[in-house]
């Protein structure tokens, strides 16, 4: 194998384990930034119909999500913004009625959303340029290694050329 597709498919390799850690840890990041927001969530068990609040440490805990949403695009400035509205949100916490984990609907779900919208996207352009700056660096890296492979490549094809002639001089008497 050439040297050129080996150090090729390092840095492709890097680049795309770049990019799976840096949205791994944008979601991780996104879930404390939820815990240290200290929101509280007003839902209704689906079963018995307590309401209850539940905090934001125990909002990200559950992944288990039934929903109903509608998106509305609306215009802000010179930008279209997309804005999801949901009629119907639901995850599974523990009741203090039923006494084990229940499906209970979020009542205050907009509310919640409207309120991490700015710090969200404000961490995720972190991460994004967190990303940026790392890519650069992974290919300013591997294009060292690069450059001397393609020097070597080259000093070779310049000897093969330089041999050529030589055999083709000895071969016709020039």
């Amino acid at each position: 194998m050439d040297a050129r597709f080996i150090i090729t498919l390092i840095m492709g390799v890097l680049l795309m384990a770049w990019v799976i850690f840096c949205a791994v840890r944008f979601f991780q990041s996104a879930a404390e930034m939820i815990i240290k927001s200290g929101l509280t969530g007003h839902v209704k068990c689906e079963k018995c119909g307590t309401e209850y609040d539940v905090s934001a440490e125990e909002f990200t805990k559950s992944y288990m999500v039934k929903s109903k949403s509608m998106t509305r695009t609306q215009v802000s400035g010179a930008a279209f913004v997309n804005r999801r509205t949901y009629s119907y949100y639901a995850k599974k916490f523990f009741c203090p009625c039923c006494g084990r984990r229940q499906y209970a609907q979020v009542l205050n779900i907009n509310e919640l959303g409207s309120q991490m919208e700015k710090p969200t996207i404000r961490n995720g352009i972190r991460w994004l340029i967190f990303m940026l700056i790392g890519g650069v660096l992974i290919m300013a890296v591997m294009s060292i290694p690069m450059h001397f492979a393609d020097r070597a490549a080259e000093q070779r094809i310049e000897k093969l050329r330089e041999e050529r002639v030589e055999e083709l001089k000895e071969r016709y008497g020039f």
